[in-house]
């Protein structure tokens, strides 16, 4: 008679009540005896490579895990599903839907939807009861392309009210992972703009801003509005120079649709900096109203690492 290897129930248990195939011969199982398993009644075989134990509650954690399992370590749970397990109410139960990397080919079940994406980074993940999902950030740009405007809205305020995730953090994943063209990312602007004032913040307040930012962070040794280093490609001025540790702090005050219309400049300014050996740091203002004194340690940490390390600026022209 075919015995499960001890741990099983309790693995299983922790998964919604399946187990992949590679977890059961990983512990200790032979072919024969998951054959036997399967003959017997012990396992039953939901879909390739996943199998339930019989009497454990059907269940959306249940589908959601087997989906997961089904497509191995590298997969997420995304968009509509990884929003129910934030537990945003305003998304409608959906089929299992997850993303893998651009690599994978992966050949969904029936039952489940597949994404490919080419961005999915560590600070994009998270995880609720072991099963890997999509950040409520990462989550609520996702589902901008693909949920409309007044479900977009009900979600986003939901996400804020309830203190899943606030506006600032979702407009910083927009910009972070937004890209030129990208579906979505203009009606999800227009919608944190409606919601955080929606006007471009006044320069000089945005330099007090600044002004407040330094201090707090114990930085005396800054030049104010110095011409982007830079090869030549790139011009402009920045915010501000630390020549210790050759740090560039820039303010912005633009809205989120403004900002997501610049980023492709943006990110030339920064990589032009970078290519001078200057890492550049950017605050919105939103962080600088609601959170100086975190601002002003991330900048102090950065100016203090690099200037560790030995870098920085003799002299600033």
């Amino acid at each position: 008679m075919a015995v499960l290897p001890a741990g099983i129930d309790h693995l299983a248990s922790r998964q919604g009540g399946v187990v992949a195939r590679k977890q059961l011969l990983e512990s200790g199982l032979s072919e024969w005896q998951l054959r036997r398993a399967l003959e017997t009644g012990l396992l039953e075989s939901i879909m390739a490579g996943v199998m339930r134990l019989p009497g454990s509650p059907r269940s959306e954690m249940q589908r959601l895990w087997a989906a997961h399992l089904r497509l191995g370590a590298e997969s997420v749970l995304a968009l509509g599903s990884a929003a129910r397990l934030w537990g945003l109410k305003s998304i409608e139960e959906c089929r299992p839907t997850l993303v893998v990397p651009h690599h994978r080919t992966p050949k969904a079940e029936k039952g489940m939807i597949v994404h490919r994406t080419r961005r999915l980074e560590d600070v994009d993940v998270g995880a609720i009861d072991g099963l890997p999902v999509t950040r409520p950030a990462r989550t609520l740009v996702d589902l901008s392309s693909e949920t409309g405007k007044a479900r977009l809205a009900a979600a986003l305020e939901e996400a804020h009210y309830d203190r899943i995730v606030g506006y600032t953090e979702v407009g910083r994943a927009l910009v972070r992972l937004g890209e030129a063209g990208r579906h979505g990312a203009v009606l999800l602007a227009e919608l944190l703009d409606e919601r955080t004032g929606g006007r471009d913040l006044e320069q000089s307040v945005l330099e007090r801003l600044l002004s407040d930012l330094f201090d707090a962070a114990g930085i005396t040794n800054v030049i104010r509005q110095h011409p982007l280093p830079s090869c030549g490609q790139v011009r402009g001025l920045v915010d501000g120079l630390i020549p210790r540790g050759a740090v560039v702090a820039e303010g912005d005050g633009r809205r989120w649709h403004s900002r997501c219309a610049d980023m492709v400049r943006d990110r030339e300014r920064d990589l032009a900096a970078a290519e001078m050996g200057i890492q550049t740091l950017r605050f919105m203002h939103e962080q600088l109203t609601s959170d100086l004194e975190g601002c002003a340690a991330q900048l102090r940490r950065t100016v203090d690492l690099r200037a560790s390390q030995g870098l920085g600026l003799r002299r600033a022209r």
